[in-house]
């Protein structure tokens, strides 16, 4: 039996993350600041976007020269700045481009580790400034639950989130790109046959109900009420194919 009900809290005037810094210890301030009470099993989710400004994974697009392909791959989808296409192309770690997906308005690659993803995780967040996903999102993921375990004795778990978009839809959804504590998949049984939930994306496009898109400036929610197993050993890359 699943529980019947979770609850979803947003983490109002969160401080806005804009260099390299300890997001663990900057968690920690706000909510003894908010007097934010966590509890064990209770779920972090938290954007990608500010675990990259906290990592310092900027790109100053001045530096970034596109390549031939960045080019004409522009020229198929002329509303994506080249220079970005050639930082999506430098993410795949395939310069021949076979790990993209392109259409009339869609850029989408393949991360190493498996994860596909739209503009294969990189942001533009300036006119000539841009950021992209740390290569292992689990790793940092780890991090920050077990320095909130050592710090405050809180044994939660963390899902590191990263809006996407579908090729065959309008808008954008949330997914995981990294977690600790929880295991990515819920496997139930009927009628003899294993069914197979990813219950990392599921609880990652709950947390963008609130967290919502660019600009509404809610970088971290808690889920709470969801029941799991504590999984130090769970990484995002047990749920690709």
């Amino acid at each position: 039996m699943f529980q019947n009900t979770i609850s979803i809290y947003p983490w109002l005037n969160f401080p806005q993350i804009s260099k390299k810094c300890d997001l663990a210890e900057v968690i920690m301030k706000f909510c003894k600041k908010e007097c934010a009470n966590l509890k064990d099993g209770d779920i972090l989710c938290i954007a990608s976007k500010i675990i990259s400004k906290s990592q310092g994974l900027f790109v100053d697009l001045n530096t970034i020269k596109p390549s031939g392909l960045a080019l004409k791959i522009h020229h198929e989808v002329p509303r994506k700045d080249p220079r970005i296409i050639q930082l999506i192309i430098n993410q795949t770690e395939d310069l021949s481009g076979k790990r993209l997906q392109i259409s009339p308005n869609f850029i989408g690659g393949w991360l190493t580790n498996g994860l596909f993803l739209t503009s294969a995780g990189v942001d533009k967040i300036g006119e000539d400034m841009a950021i992209v996903l740390p290569n292992n999102c689990d790793e940092i993921a780890k991090q920050i639950a077990e320095k909130i375990y050592e710090k405050m004795g809180k044994r939660v778990a963390i899902v590191i989130t990263d809006s996407d978009g579908r090729i065959d839809k309008k808008g954008a959804t949330q997914i995981a790109v990294g977690l600790y504590g929880l295991n990515g998949l819920r496997k139930t049984q009927s009628n003899g046959k294993i069914n197979v939930e990813t219950i990392c994306d599921m609880l990652a496009a709950s947390a963008g109900l609130l967290m919502g898109q660019r600009g509404n400036m809610v970088p971290i929610v808690t889920i709470c009420g969801f029941e799991y197993e504590f999984d130090r050993d769970a990484t995002v890359e047990d749920t690709v194919n």
